[in-house]
């Protein structure tokens, strides 16, 4: 125990992260993540370890392992001292092709190898040589850590103390403020208050958003899938968003609500919107590492005869209203819905990365150029959206379970996303229900499918006709079947 520093509790999105990490044991690693960075110039590989450690060695979180085993609930325990694995792979005799080739096997190999939760730490640095003056750093880590907040205020950290150990000078940083506090502010937020409005939002809500795709693949592991919507649409969209005083995360909620009613079939959906969490009556939030992120239910009704603007402005309003309790943990708020326990509550969430850019060139330390390459990282859901805006490009990366959806049709999803993100932007005043959600191609397809069927039928022949003529052949025919009822053709014309 000479080691130890502190012990506490876990936060909402810890404890529903560990929950799926130990129930779903068909991968265990889940909410891994990986970060590749290019760095281009005369690298310092020793100096860049060092920065690394110190960042360890100041923040708590960094620290820490996690411990459930013949626990009552499980608790997170800080270590004082621990030492950053960092590895260093010259490949400057390979040439290109096999570098990159070898590259995506390290990827690979280094996910599955994961994490032992209850060893410190959960991160590791990979730095591979390319060449003399251009390597790549592989920045392994458990989201159980950290969010994309704190991988920005890292990173930043990491440059700075670079940067510091070159000139000599001293650390320019100021003293970290402990992840605990976050913590300690979560233990003096109202359970009555949030429980009142969680049963509010979803006491009556019983039955889950599935997306209908058919039967399971036999297929294992993650697959994704992005779309890429152009600057003149992600210039709109914003131009939208302004016009009529609503977030841009608001257009792509709504459009990802559609999809969901849409695919379900039903006007009543719910889905997990990944928040930020940074109170903002906890001071020095914004420069506490550790995970304040949380994923939290969002039930859209969409009504088809509203405006598009109006419809909107009343789930930006949910928003607003969900953030005063998004410290709730996902396992309370699922409690206090109808759906039956041991299901999920959703089975999609949706994250919309709107966190500032804290970094930039001028913290580069002289000589260096730094890239990001690819990033990876995998949830607990079998559906996971991350959209990221800005005024050159919209881009949604998804990340579906290959063992649910194929590939081919979470392609055809995005396509569909992307045209309902372009049709609420178009006409403010059309209502919801008139909104198209398939491609110009599909509905020529559909057309020409349409038209072939036609071929063959009487000149003159209704659909009443034919229909009639359904009855006079086969009268006690089932026609049609809602829940237990049903009813025959015979009886069904009579009732006609």
């Amino acid at each position: 125990m000479s080691n130890v520093e502190d012990i506490y509790k876990l936060a909402p999105l810890q404890s529903g992260m560990l929950f799926h990490v130990l129930y779903d044991t068909t991968d265990a690693n889940h909410y891994v993540a990986q970060s590749v960075d290019e760095f281009s110039g005369p690298l310092d590989v020793e100096r860049l370890r060092g920065a690394w450690q110190a960042v360890v060695d100041r923040h708590s979180a960094l620290r820490s392992a996690f411990v459930w085993e013949g626990l009552d609930e499980p608790v997170q325990v800080v270590q004082r001292r621990v030492e950053l694995p960092f590895e260093v792979l010259d490949w400057r005799s390979w040439v290109s092709g096999e570098q990159e080739s070898r590259l995506a096997e390290l990827l690979e190999e280094d996910r599955v190898r994961g994490f032992d939760l209850g060893s410190a730490p959960l991160m590791r640095l990979t730095v591979v040589r390319f060449e003399d003056e251009r390597a790549m750093v592989l920045w392994t880590f458990h989201h159980l850590l950290i969010d994309g907040w704190s991988n920005q205020l890292l990173q930043k950290e990491v440059f700075t103390l670079y940067r510091d150990g070159l000139a000599g000078t001293g650390s320019r940083l100021d003293t970290a403020v402990p992840y605990v506090r976050y913590l300690q502010w979560l233990g003096e937020q109202s359970r009555e208050r949030a429980e009142e409005f969680w049963r509010g939002r979803l006491g009556d809500f019983a039955e889950p958003t599935q997306i209908a795709l058919g039967p399971s693949t036999g297929e294992s592991g993650f697959g994704d899938v992005e779309l890429k919507l152009d600057s003149d649409t992600a210039a709109r969209i914003g131009e939208f968003a302004r016009a009529h005083r609503l977030t841009v995360n608001t257009v792509v909620q709504g459009a990802w609500a559609l999809l969901l009613s849409r695919y379900s079939g039903s006007d009543d959906v719910v889905y997990g919107s990944t928040v930020s969490g940074r109170p903002a009556d906890l001071p020095h939030a914004e420069s506490i590492v550790g995970l304040f992120i949380n994923t939290l239910p969002v039930r859209a009704r969409v009504a088809a005869e509203r405006p598009v603007v109006e419809w909107l402005r009343e789930l930006q309003q949910e928003h607003v209203e969900l953030r005063e309790y998004e410290y709730t943990s996902l396992v309370d708020a699922q409690g206090w819905s109808a759906v039956p326990k041991g299901e999920r509550l959703f089975d999609s969430i949706l994250v919309f990365e709107n966190y500032p850019h804290l970094t930039g060139d001028e913290d580069l330390p002289d000589g260096l150029d730094v890239r990001h390459q690819t990033g990876v990282a995998r949830t607990g859901y079998p559906l996971t959206v991350a959209v990221s805006h800005t005024k050159e490009r919209l881009l949604a990366e998804i990340t579906y379970d290959r063992g649910v959806f194929e590939r081919s049709v979470m392609e055809r999803l995005a396509g569909h996303f992307g045209v309902l993100l372009s049709a609420l932007v178009a006409d403010p005043a059309a209502c919801v229900g008139e909104l198209e959600m398939l491609s110009g191609a599909e509905l020529a397809e559909l057309a020409a499918e349409w038209e072939a069927a036609a071929v063959g039928v009487a000149d003159g022949a209704t659909l009443h006709g034919l229909f009639e003529e359904r009855v006079r052949e086969c009268p006690g025919a089932v026609a049609v079947v809602f829940g237990d009822r049903s009813l025959t053709y015979g009886e069904l014309n009579a009732r006609a």
